[in-house]
Order: structure tokens, then sequence, then C-alpha cells
């Protein structure tokens, strides 16, 4: 089946996701990870976007790009390219280094911005790797100590500052982002994707809630991806009761 085109942004952001193919590693050292760097400012400069934030681990890279000129796909074609050659012949390896194609999310209001920018600088937290002030492959450190890579002005101005981003990527308990990359949400994330269509109402909860709205909360399940199937096992509703939510409010 082709893949359809990509969404694009009306306010040229996108939060971008590269994953290593079958989720292999991508970096085996730092040196790696400092050529990689080197190739997404080259790569943006090329492109005329512009790189906001990002955060590489092991197998895969999270990216929020300004893209004012639709060249993302160009800036993700030469980074990646170069990229794998440059690891292959570093590392003797034959074959595709990434998949076959990046995801791209378009980020459409400021709240978005923001969480995906906390989600972002949270990945080595969720990966029980480091906390994010303290690990040294994210751009966290840009926004506290000044940008090489980033263009951390903007955000720093809607955060009001260094301060504001600390605060934002620090609390324990923000507003809670999943980034769809798939027409139906896997299993093992099934869980994290409800979570974020629900805030602050918890799966659990549904059942208490009046018939109008917990239906529209049903609603909101399976926009986001889940099968009715995943939505029994998370809110304790019967399937039954799931079904005629979801056609009721259709």
């Amino acid at each position: 089946m082709p893949r359809g085109p990509r969404v694009q942004s009306d306010s040229g952001y996108y939060h971008v996701i590269l994953q290593g193919a079958g989720k292999q590693v991508i970096f085996e050292d730092d040196e790696d990870r400092r050529t990689f760097l080197r190739l997404l400012g080259l790569s943006s400069e090329r492109a005329g976007a512009k790189v906001l934030s990002y955060c590489l681990m092991s197998n895969h890279v999270h990216l929020l790009i300004d893209d004012p000129v639709n060249g993302l796909s160009s800036l993700m074609h030469w980074l990646t390219s170069t990229y794998a050659r440059h690891f292959n012949e570093r590392w003797d390896h034959v074959g595709h280094v990434f998949r076959s194609r990046f995801s791209s999310i378009p980020i459409e209001s400021d709240d978005q911005l923001l969480n995906v920018v906390r989600y972002i600088h949270r990945n080595p937290v969720k990966a029980h790797l480091a906390a994010a002030a303290d690990y040294r492959w994210s751009s966290y450190h840009e926004f506290t100590d000044g940008g090489e890579i980033c263009h951390t002005q903007d955000l720093l101005d809607l955060l009001g500052g260094a301060d504001g981003f600390r605060s934002l990527v620090d609390e324990e308990e923000g507003a809670p982002y999943f980034p769809r990359i798939t027409k139906r949400v896997p299993d093992d994330d099934a869980a994290d994707a409800a979570k974020a269509a629900l805030w602050p109402v918890r799966a659990n909860d549904l059942k208490g809630l009046s018939p109008d709205v917990r239906a529209q909360h049903v609603r909101s399940l399976r926009d986001a991806g889940l099968s009715i199937k995943q939505m029994v096992r998370l809110t304790g509703l019967g399937r039954y009761a799931i079904e005629k939510d979801l056609h009721d409010v259709c």
C-alpha cells in the first residue's frame, strides 16, 4: 500500500522522530553523536530550517524543527544519507541504518509546542538514563547555557527565560504528551496514549462519569488511535458500553 503524503503544519513546526532500522543502535559512541549533531546543523542550514530542540537516544532521535520554507524532507534526506555513510564506513556496517521514512508530527498550538519541548528533553528520564539536566546528548544545556545548534530564543521568550525552561522540563507531573506515529497505537504504548488523550481525567475514572461526558472521552480515545480492546483493558468499561458510546457520538 502506498504511503500517504505528510500532513503539513500551518505553524511550520514539527516534532520529528528518526528511528534505527529494526530498532538497531544508531550511535556506537560519542564520536558518532558529535558527527550527527554537526550534520544536523549543516542540513538545517542547507534546507532553510531551524533546529529548536533535539535529543539523541541509542536507537532513535527526537527533533523539534521550524520549517518555514517546506524544506523538511530535503533536510532529513541529506542528514540521514550522509550520516548513514559515516556510520557504515566507520563500523563496517552493511544495510540500512535508519527506517525508510522519518515521522513528523505537525505542531499547531503553543500548548502542543511546549509539551513537545518537555517530552523531548525528558526522554532520558523516561528511559531511566539520567535527569534531564544531566544528559549530555540533548539540547537542554543550549537553553540554559547558550545555543550551539538550536535556535532557542523564541522558545525562551515564550517560557520566560531559562528558569521557565527548567521549570517546564524538570517538573515531574506535567501535562502528558504522546507522539502518535502509527494509525493504531501498539499495546505497549496504549496507556501513554490514553493518558495524553484524557488528561487530566484518568482512564479508570470513566466508569464514574455521566453517560454524555463518558461518551466524549471514549471518542477521544478512539481519535487517539486506541482499539476497543485496548479501551476495555484500560478503562474497565465493557465492550458493549464502549461501542454504544462511540455510536452515540458519531
